[in-house]
């Protein structure tokens, strides 16, 4: 939006010359209207600043009266962690003896963590260094495995293995279990080629028996069968057709 002087002063809430009367004029007016209507106060003096009848206030504007409250103590995760498994009384008894030398030495994790409860209690100061507590090794898992799985395997009765022994031995078991499977499936492959075999041949000779009937049928209604009378060509003509052929041979 383009500026237009004219129309930003029509649009002003008070003129230059009510605010110039108002801030120039009888300081008590001001100083009332500050002590009983601050918020008003403040408007007419933005307005008087921003037309620069008034300088920006050096002062500024006072903090609210709020009352005082003690600073409250924070504590870390950690903190309460620890105080929550310790009390007070408990941390003091501890570091006044020799357990916190002892499992300084011995276990120094636990050791840290009361040291932790002593410092939310004000007994300590806390490490500018943090102390990082250290993993300690997981205990190996191990099972008995099964009276079964024991004599499978040749092992004795109450073995104890760990993780990878236990998938070892597992392996193992559906490695012969999978044998004895293909053995079986190969020994029923044989028998079943076997007895295919035997059937075919049986199959074959039966066929060739049913063959040989059926031929010596055949023959036997051919024996049997009356042969129609042939009547001889004519002398004559048999004569004719001989000397025709002899002929054709002779021209060829």
């Amino acid at each position: 939006m383009s500026f237009d002087p004219i129309q930003d002063r029509r649009n002003q809430k008070y003129t230059r010359q009510e605010l110039t009367e108002f801030f120039k004029g009888s300081g008590a007016v001001a100083q009332r209207l500050k002590r009983e209507n601050p918020p008003k106060y403040e408007e007419l003096r933005r307005s008087a600043e921003e037309m620069g009848i008034v300088g920006p206030s050096l002062i500024g504007t006072p903090a609210p009266n709020v009352s005082y409250k003690p600073p409250t103590r924070s504590y870390s995760a950690e903190e309460l962690v620890a105080r929550g498994q310790y009390s007070e009384a408990a941390i003091r008894a501890y570091f006044n003896s020799k357990e916190s030398s002892d499992e300084f030495h011995s276990d120094r994790n636990e050791y840290e963590r009361k040291r932790e409860a002593g410092v939310s209690y004000g007994l300590f100061t806390a490490r500018e260094v943090p102390y990082i507590p250290t993993k300690t090794p997981a205990p190996e898992w191990t099972m008995r495995i099964s009276d079964e799985l024991a004599a499978e395997s040749n092992l004795p009765v109450g073995t104890v293995v760990n993780s990878q022994q236990l998938e070892q031995l597992c392996q193992l078991k559906v490695e012969r279990a999978r044998q004895a499977q293909e053995a079986v499936a190969a020994k029923v492959a044989q028998d079943r080629a076997t007895e295919v075999a035997t059937l075919t041949a049986k199959q074959a000779a039966d066929q060739e028996v049913r063959n040989q009937k059926q031929r010596d049928l055949d023959r036997l209604v051919e024996l049997t069968t009356p042969k129609p009378n042939v009547t001889p060509e004519p002398t004559a003509l048999a004569t004719a057709r001989a000397i025709a052929q002899e002929r054709a041979k002779q021209a060829e």
